[in-house]
């Protein structure tokens, strides 16, 4: 997941050149997902850090622009939805995952859980944040922005909707 693609005006990649630069790398089965830098890919390599490097590299050489890249396993990505915040209440259209770069300290998590009074849910399982906006994301003093400061982390957040179409697409990759 790349993190602040073709949000806002900023960042614009075409997915298509977005693909090339995947597979010009080495990955394969590279498939894009929505316009906001989602793929999917298939790699050999299991050193996630060098690889979110080389990725982030490619794409600055080649658009100019630097994002984050955060990488998660198709298993990562299954575990998440299944072990997420459920209830028969619950918009999914509500409902966000924030992935981090790293996992928050602690001191950092319980401040943040402290100070913040908002509507939303929040909760932290590791380097990723359940989000729940009952209000919508919109108007939400909760952002992106605010939470990255606060656990000293960067990342980039997908909806749940967004979360289970990507993992229909690694499904389908890896049956393939």
């Amino acid at each position: 997941m790349l993190r602040g693609v073709n949000v806002g005006g900023h960042g614009r990649i075409k997915m298509a050149t977005l693909k090339m630069a995947y597979l010009a790398i080495g990955l394969g089965d590279v498939q894009t997902l929505l316009q906001s830098g989602n793929v999917v890919f298939t790699s050999r390599s299991t050193d996630r850090d060098a690889l979110a490097k080389r990725i982030a590299q490619e794409i600055e050489r080649r658009f100019d622009f630097k994002t984050d890249v955060l990488i998660r396993t198709l298993a990562e990505v299954q575990m998440l939805i299944k072990r997420g915040p459920t209830s028969e209440r619950a918009d999914p259209a509500k409902l966000l995952v924030l992935f981090l770069s790293r996992v928050p300290d602690a001191r950092a998590q319980a401040t943040l859980l402290k100070e913040y009074k908002g509507p939303e849910m929040i909760e932290i399982r590791g380097p990723e944040v359940y989000l729940y906006y009952p209000n919508g994301v919109g108007r939400s003093k909760l952002t992106t922005a605010f939470l990255e400061g606060k656990l000293d982390a960067v990342g980039t957040a997908r909806n749940w909707n967004t979360l289970k179409k990507l993992v229909e697409v690694g499904a389908a990759l890896e049956r393939a």
